[in-house]
Parts: structure tokens; sequence; C-alpha cells
């Protein structure tokens, strides 16, 4: 049978590239997603009109545990097989430390860290079957530290934590990595709309220090360069394939970036 790999937040931009790049190789893929259910349509059309594989599409809120416990379930009945898991979706956004509510350090450790916690467990028994892994993506932040970004970064901390505490609970039979990003992908700064003059202006010098915030990280790194989604994927098709003797790493993919903060 063919092999298969789960992937959470697959819908756009990085899950989206890994889904790309191992569909590639000759996975069949389980692509999840919560609110984007056009963009995971598009992609699973894109699977099968290019590769020869099979794709499914699966909804599943990472903040309920009933939800998660069911997607590996689904997976296995859509397919028959799991033999790799790639833990993606994330949330992220500010919280300065004296506005950090109970809601949002339980949704961050939540979603960031249980909802992975949960689907490597329930995962497991299903990846020993065929040697299988695990792939973690976490953050160049998770030991360092980014201003008003707490709850973010205690979230990734526990999960880089976890991917080294689960590489030695799953040996030998399941391999356990993790990825952690640098300067990759930002968000798109046409999403706002202006719908008067003044708000043209503040949002024309919020996109200006934005971007110059983004040329000072780029420069604030050895490469000098934005990474991309695709070497994301290449660095997961490795960890999966290509690296049978790896396991409780976790690679940074960030041109440098980390040596800087």
């Amino acid at each position: 049978m063919t092999t298969t790999i789960l992937i959470t937040g697959t819908a756009k931009r990085i899950g989206k590239a890994i889904a790309h790049t191992f569909a590639r190789h000759g996975c069949n893929i389980a692509i999840h997603y919560l609110h984007s259910k056009r963009e995971a349509l598009s992609l699973q059309q894109e699977v099968q009109q290019n590769y020869t594989v099979e794709s499914e599409i699966f909804s599943a809120d990472l903040l309920q545990l009933s939800d998660i416990n069911h997607l590996v379930d689904d997976t296995l009945y859509r397919f028959g097989r799991l033999d790799h898991l790639v833990n993606n979706a994330s949330i992220f956004y500010p919280t300065p430390i004296e506005q950090l509510s109970e809601n949002d350090l339980q949704n961050f450790l939540m979603v960031n860290y249980r909802a992975p916690q949960n689907l490597m467990r329930q995962a497991a028994p299903h990846l020993a079957r065929h040697k299988g892994s695990i792939i973690n993506l976490i953050d160049i932040y998770a030991n360092a530290g980014l201003s008003e970004h707490t709850a973010y970064v205690s979230s990734k901390a526990a999960l880089f934590a976890q991917t080294q505490a689960m590489a030695r609970e799953l040996a030998p039979s399941v391999r356990v990595n993790g990825i952690s990003p640098g300067a990759i992908l930002w968000p798109d700064l046409s999403d706002t709309q202006p719908t008067t003059a003044q708000s043209a202006i503040e949002n024309t010098e919020q996109d200006a220090k934005a971007k110059e915030k983004r040329e000072q990280i780029i420069q604030n790194s050895a490469l000098k360069k934005l990474g991309s989604a695709e070497n994301i994927a290449a660095t997961a098709l490795f960890l999966a394939f290509d690296a049978d003797y790896i396991t409780g790493q976790t690679i940074r993919v960030d041109g440098g970036r980390r040596d800087y903060i």
C-alpha cells in the first residue's frame, strides 16, 4: 500500500508546501483544515491532478479533544495506514504579559502543544507498524524568547521538549524530530483594505514600518535572505525518508537567524 502522511494545518503556506513535496514523493496526503475548506479542496484537487497519489480533506478543531481523537482514526479509515505525522498547525498572535488572559494561555497550549501531543499518542502504534516518523514544527524562538509573545513561545518550548521526550518514548519503532523555521513567510500586507483617506495613510505608515522590520530581520541572519516554505518541506522530506538514524533532534531552518537573536 502507498505511504500515507497526515499533516495538520495543510491548506496553506508551509502545510501546503509539505503536502506537495510528499505527494511528489509518492505519498497519499491527509489534508487537515479548520476554517480553510476552500483552500483544502483546492489543494486536494491539485494533488490528485498532478501526482499519482490520493488525498482527502479532514476538518478538525484542535481546541477540541474529541476532534483531535478522530483525526487519526479518520485518516486510517480512508487510507488504511499511517506512516508519517507532521504537526504543523499552530496559532500565533501577540500576548503582552499585562494583557495575557487564562483563555489565551489555554488556547496556545492546546493547539501548539496538547494537540500535537495527543496526535502523537494516537498515531504512535500505527506509525510503529511501518517504522514511521513524527515531525513537529517548532520555532527558533522556542528557546530564545520573543517580546510580547509569552504564550506562543511557552507553548512552542513545551513542544520542543515533548519532541525530545517522545523520541525516547517511541524508540526504536518511531522516530520523532522537529523543525524550527526562521524568517520564512510574512503575513500579507494587503489583507487590510483602507476605507478612508486617514486609514489609508495609517496603513501605509504601518506597512512601511513592517517592511523596515522585516528587512532588519533578514539582515540579522547569516544568509541575508528570506527562506521559503519549500525549504521547510524539503527538510521534512529528509527527516521522513533519509534520516533513519536521526531522532530527538530539532533542525533550525532559519538562514542562520538564531545566532543573531
